[in-house]
């Protein structure tokens, strides 16, 4: 057995969601490999904001330079979160400004989401799973390169809970078997 193969079986057997021969596990991060629509990259401004959101597809975002300031929250917070109803044309977006702390007290559910942040560097990377809610700051000139991955399902009943309807869960191959 060469060296390269041997490397390549225990890398597989230990992450096998890597592994490309074994498509159930492989899809932990390209669910959809067949609808990647390739790398999008933005400059960002200092002091321009994307207000809060969720998305409908894994992401993975790279920092090439500058510095940009993430807060984000699992789907389950969605009922704080404020979010314009479904039908709106922001649906999946928070209705009031995060940064405004007077437009707290509007919402006063949302002083009590439980959130996480992470300034990102040059050469960081994010991982966002399908539907989590992420509110940018950009806290200098900067600029990122970002691939989605396709939608993974482990947030839908979160999400639906929420009065939001996610993509339909496709038939689990191996329910087939």
């Amino acid at each position: 057995e060469a060296k390269g193969d041997t490397v390549e079986k225990f890398v597989f057997d230990e992450v096998t969601f890597f592994d490309p021969r074994n498509t159930t596990a492989s899809h932990f991060y390209f669910v959809e490999p067949e609808d990647q629509r390739g790398i999008n990259c933005r400059f960002g401004m200092r002091g321009i904001v994307a207000e809060n959101h969720y998305d409908l597809s894994r992401n993975m975002i790279a920092i090439l330079g500058g510095e940009r300031r993430y807060i984000i929250a699992h789907p389950a917070q969605c009922s704080k979160m404020a979010l314009y109803p479904a039908q709106h044309p922001s649906g999946r977006h928070s209705s009031f400004d995060w940064s405004n702390p007077s437009d707290w007290d509007v919402h006063p559910e949302f002083r009590t989401a439980e959130v996480n942040e992470v300034v990102l560097h040059a050469s960081d990377v994010l991982y966002l799973p399908t539907s989590w809610f992420h509110y940018i700051s950009n806290l200098s000139l900067n600029y990122q390169c970002n691939i989605r991955s396709g939608i993974g399902h482990e947030n839908a009943d979160a999400i639906r809970d929420c009065g939001f309807n996610p993509k339909d869960k496709p038939k689990d191959v191996s329910e087939e078997q």
